[in-house]
């Protein structure tokens, strides 16, 4: 099986971190977009806490990496139908 090209290197930046919910509606429930943001972006990701039903999926998920690479990472999210939502407290540590 041929491997894929090597993505390109991260844009370099100041680490950062984002926490965030991810809402996924029923269309999207059983995508694994998690593990494709993962190959398409030089990010570090933790599954914090998740629900997943047949109908939604909510998912807490911190991303670490440059700052430009995060919203990148978000906005992809977006463009596929996830809402995505910073968490304001830090309720999951």
């Amino acid at each position: 099986m041929k491997r894929s090209a090597a993505r390109p290197a991260a844009k370099k930046g100041p680490p950062a971190r984002a926490k965030l919910y991810l809402t996924y509606p029923k269309a999207l429930v059983k995508e694994p977009l998690i593990y494709r943001m993962s190959r398409e972006f030089d990010l570090v990701f933790n599954v914090r806490s998740a629900s997943v039903s047949e109908e939604i999926g909510i998912i807490a998920l911190e991303l670490d990496g440059p700052e430009a690479e995060i919203a990148r990472a978000i906005g992809w999210f977006r463009d596929r139908g996830v809402i995505v939502e910073p968490i304001e407290k830090n309720v999951i540590e």
